[in-house]
């Protein structure tokens, strides 16, 4: 079988898992050759090594796992990690929460942050390869989302800045820090989610409880008993309401809300003990 001729088998597979079915097509035989997706215009008539092998992958896509969990790989901010069943994949709103944390961290000269929920190690590394000087703990409850990030702190030679803890929270955390920074689960346990989140991704890092904004009060008043300067949030597009409520309830004056690429409600910067919120 030739290239082209791989390509168009998998076009007509992707079709109903895909809204771009050449595309993904084209980009799971760039990742099967090792090579680069211009290379697939100029060979579409050479024969295709390993069919059994391509035809495995785009099975793995027709069936609804994500493309990133079949390459290993995603692309993040300016970076790309590694990624793999059980820990969750990074979305571009997230990229949104790195941009707020980092006009604290320039705005008010922060040495320390923790991370609640590392998961790949996404926001913690961006953050640090940002800041030279910045000291991270960076925690998560799974064994497996701690060991792929701990991959990923490595490749990029983080150690030195990242630590990381297998805990609840900050459970048993002592080390002061001046900012907390999550993204947690915030999804409500009944919400049904289309099948290649729903049936691929850790329902663990997905669902925070009844109401899904659970956790994110935890973490409100995590803060507060910490007496740390800053928290910035994650949250859903349909929780402003309960979060404004809840900050206010629990004496956070200064806080702001932002919003995502589409306009929706995604997060929000609390400031407990400094006046300078960007």
């Amino acid at each position: 079988m030739k290239i082209k001729e791989a390509l168009d088998w998998a076009r007509i597979e992707l079709t109903q898992s895909c809204e771009r079915p050449l595309f993904e097509a084209e980009l799971l035989m760039a990742h099967h050759l090792k090579k680069e997706r211009i290379y697939l215009a100029t060979n579409e008539h050479k024969e295709l090594e390993d069919t059994k092998e391509f035809e495995r992958l785009i099975k793995r896509r027709a069936s609804n796992e994500p493309y990133e969990y079949i390459t290993n790989r995603v692309s993040f901010y300016d970076i790309e990690l590694f990624v793999e069943h059980g820990v969750l994949i990074p979305r571009p709103e997230t990229e949104i929460l790195i941009d707020e944390v980092s006009d604290i961290i320039l705005e008010n000269n922060i040495k320390s942050i923790a991370e609640i929920g590392v998961g790949s190690g996404a926001i913690s590394i961006v953050l640090a390869r940002k800041f030279p000087n910045l000291k991270i703990i960076a925690t998560d409850i799974s064994a497996d989302a701690l060991a792929i990030a701990r991959k990923n702190i490595k490749f990029f030679n983080l150690e030195h800045q990242i630590t990381l803890v297998q805990t609840n929270l900050l459970d048993e955390i002592n080390e002061d820090f001046e900012l907390i920074v999550s993204n947690p689960p915030y999804i409500a346990n009944d919400v049904l989610l289309e099948s290649n989140v729903q049936d691929h991704e850790p329902h663990n890092a997905l669902f925070g409880g009844a109401t899904g904004d659970e956790l994110l009060k935890d973490i409100i008043t995590l803060a507060k008993q910490k007496n740390v300067k800053f928290l910035a949030c994650e949250m859903g597009y349909d929780q402003k309401e309960s979060m404004e409520l809840f900050l206010t309830n629990s004496g956070v004056q200064l806080h702001h809300f932002y919003d995502d690429l589409a306009g929706l409600n995604r997060g929000f910067v609390a400031s407990f003990n400094s006046p300078k919120v960007p």
